[in-house]
């Protein structure tokens, strides 16, 4: 349990560092325009949000298996330098499968939670700049 509190916790400062980078790039700190504000805050959380949980996308979608032919042909044509070719850890695709399928994956959902987490701070900011 402290693990994952960890994990998360991680993950939400290092959102939070990257909004803050955003907004002191974007000059939000002497900025005096409440509706100005509001787009800029909007903006520097959304960035963390879009980045956090496409990765977490993407693991996801490893984890499925999505990537499993593009990792299994890499691994065949790595296998053409070696001096006995013939010589490959496995035979074919499905044995390469069957072998991935016995491995426990690790879960990263949550890069995916805290990503929507920042998408859902910069929605609320883009609604309240809608509002002034």
């Amino acid at each position: 349990m402290k693990r994952k509190l960890l994990a998360y916790g991680i993950s939400l400062l290092i959102g939070a560092a990257m909004a803050l980078i955003i907004m002191g790039v974007r000059g939000i700190f002497t900025e005096t325009e409440p509706r100005e504000v509001m787009r800029l805050l909007s903006d520097a959380f959304f960035v963390p949000g879009v980045l956090l949980a496409g990765v977490g996308l993407l693991v996801f979608a490893t984890n499925g298996g999505v990537f499993d032919m593009l990792a299994y042909s890499v691994l065949l044509f790595f296998n053409l330098f070696r001096k006995n070719v013939q010589d490959r850890k496995y035979r074919d695709f499905y044995e390469y499968r069957e072998a991935k399928k016995g491995r426990k994956r690790k879960s990263l959902a949550f890069l995916l939670v805290v990503g929507l987490f920042y998408i859902l701070l910069a929605a609320i900011f883009l609604i309240v700049y809608g509002q002034l």
